[in-house]
């Protein structure tokens, strides 16, 4: 019996563990698989099995949740074929859905762009308006030096060491006027953004180059115009048609203009002569020069500066070799402004190279890079009395030297000197 007994529960030990073996099977199938030794019991003891478990490696047994019943949806789509069809019917029936959420993406985007598009004109506003502040800072400093009612004194100055002593007040005044507006310019100027910054850390009106083209023309003409005797001599023929501003007194001569003034050598006829005249030249290099050697001289656009003159108030304007480096628009804006400056009896001397002479027109003449094309005499003339001058002739000068023309007294000879070696310039002089 008690042999019995024992086996009894031995049996159903066994059984029980077998139940809880199963039990924590289950509840890890999604874990690491266990390895669990059997061991087959002894004969006598029937078909139990005792089963060796660390008690590290059973967890906390837990009861099985039943998974949820599928819905009708989920019944569908797992049909082979339906599912599929029921998913395009899904898709067709949301795409106005879709379609209304991408318009509402787009929309919002092109707001967006709208927004920087705007930032962007205002940050082109604040630019304008920093250009005109340096601007008006500019205009200002300029008004203050009062360059303009001091250079109408010389109506009522006399020649000589008064004009030479004023010339060197207002180039002095010139000097200090330019370093005053650079520093306020850079004290003013904050730029709107590091953009702006960038773009106006430098002055507009300088390029960084190493080329100069002012000290590079002053070089050329030293080379190639001829030296100051030389031209001086050449310009002796134009002082009688000054001669209406030479026979009145000195404290009541008007002012000569000469407009792209250049070296200076007709301001020093002018003033041997006793004739108040100013060169007006956009060339820093040449007014530098004219400014070094006493004579008066402005850094200023001609035409402007004549149209700013009070009407009647110049005596005469001149233009040596300028006139030929003027688009045609602004050639007619020259005569219009002498012919606004002039006082009545008041002339305009424009000398340019002659494109009667075929060595002219074919080679000379292009000899100055910055040259645009030769004016026909006829059409000079016209032009001036088009432009309101009453009186309006044409002065040709400057031939070849004898030892240039053929003199072996044919017809062919003759027109062969006067095509070749005739009048290398011509001026057109105009009378208001």
């Amino acid at each position: 019996m008690a042999n019995m007994a024992i086996q009894n529960k031995s049996e159903c030990e066994a059984q029980e563990q077998a139940d809880k073996t199963s039990l924590i099977l289950k509840s890890r199938r999604h874990s690491t698989p266990i390895n669990i030794p059997v061991n087959e019991v002894g004969a006598g003891q029937g078909d139990a099995r005792e089963i060796m478990l660390n008690k590290q490696d059973i967890p906390e047994i837990k009861a099985e949740v039943p998974a949820a019943p599928k819905g009708l949806r989920q019944k569908l789509r797992a049909i082979p074929g339906v599912g599929y069809a029921l998913a395009w019917c899904q898709a067709f029936l949301f795409l106005p859905r879709n379609r209304f959420q991408n318009e509402v993406a787009l929309t919002n985007l092109q707001r967006q762009i709208d927004s920087l598009q705007l930032q962007l004109r205002n940050q082109e506003q604040k630019f304008l308006q920093l250009e005109e502040q340096k601007l008006a800072i500019r205009l200002e400093k300029y008004d203050a030096l009062d360059i303009g009612s001091r250079l109408m004194e010389l109506d009522r100055l006399h020649i000589g060491r008064q004009l030479r002593s004023m010339n060197l007040m207002i180039r002095a005044g010139l000097q200090n006027g330019t370093k005053q507006i650079e520093q306020a310019v850079a004290v003013t100027a904050e730029p709107a953004s590091s953009v702006i910054s960038a773009s106006t850390s430098q002055p507009v009106a300088k390029v960084a180059s190493d080329f100069d083209q002012d000290q590079f023309y002053l070089e050329f003409e030293a080379l190639f115009r001829g030296s100051r005797a030389d031209i001086k001599e050449r310009l002796n023929v134009y002082l009688p048609y000054l001669a209406h501003i030479s026979k009145q007194a000195k404290d009541e001569r008007k002012l000569v203009i000469d407009v792209g003034c250049g070296r200076g050598e007709w301001l020093e006829l002018l003033d041997e002569q006793g004739i108040p005249a100013m060169g007006v030249d956009m060339n820093f290099s040449m007014v530098n020069a004219c400014l070094d050697q006493g004579f008066l001289c402005r850094h200023a656009d001609a035409i402007a500066y004549l149209r700013e003159q009070p009407a009647g108030s110049i005596g005469a304007v001149t233009g040596f070799q300028i006139i030929e480096h003027l688009p045609f628009e602004q050639l007619i804006a020259l005569f219009d402004a002498a012919h606004h400056a002039l006082c009545p009896g008041g002339v305009i001397i424009f000398e340019t190279p002659n494109p009667e002479n075929l060595k002219v027109g074919a080679c000379n003449f292009y000899f100055d890079p910055t040259h645009l094309h030769p004016i026909v005499p006829q059409v000079a003339e016209f032009m001036a009395r088009q432009r309101g001058f009453t009186h309006a002739e044409i002065l040709r000068l400057h031939p070849y030297p004898d030892d240039h023309l053929l003199h072996g007294g044919t017809e062919v000879e003759a027109l062969l000197n006067k095509e070749l070696f005739g009048a290398q310039d011509y001026a057109v002089i105009g009378r208001k």
